[in-house]
């Protein structure tokens, strides 16, 4: 697969999954109900669970954002460019938004120490990626003022 056809991919995923969330919004309290028939909640895990879910939204949201205009940059070839770092640093910023909202609620639904781990490590990634790319942002720039 060719790079931009990659880029272009990852940008409609990343469109389709933010339109999935907006959905998954209205959908969540009867998946809910319907899950909860077949796995049974301890004391307020329903509730933990519907609260994190939508403390998640707005964040999930602005990362799935910062993903769209990080990719369009890429499409227009400004990849280091101190805007896409910035991006990126977001991005890790909502991977560590979403692993705090899920702690305390995984005190009440047990399996969601999964998902605050997870993003724990996702954050890692993505901050090594921003680091990577602030680096190669900086020869670059040294680069261009050598003659």
């Amino acid at each position: 697969m060719s790079p931009e056809l990659s880029a272009k991919f990852t940008l409609w995923c990343s469109r389709l999954i933010a339109a999935a969330v907006v959905v998954l919004i209205f959908v969540f309290p009867s998946l809910l109900r319907w899950y909860s028939g077949i796995r049974p909640f301890r004391d307020y895990g329903q509730e933990a669970l519907a609260i994190a879910f939508y403390l998640c939204v707005p964040v999930v949201e602005y990362a799935l954002w910062c993903i769209d205009r990080l990719v369009t940059n890429v499409l227009k070839l400004d990849v280091f460019v101190e805007k896409n770092t910035c991006y990126i640093r977001r991005i890790r910023w909502c991977c560590v938004g979403v692993s705090v909202i899920c702690l305390p609620a995984s005190f009440f639904y047990p399996p969601l120490v999964f998902m605050v781990v997870i993003m724990a490590f996702l954050a890692l990634v993505v901050s090594m990626v921003k680091n990577i790319m602030a680096a190669a942002i900086e020869m670059r720039e040294e680069n261009d003022l050598t003659i």
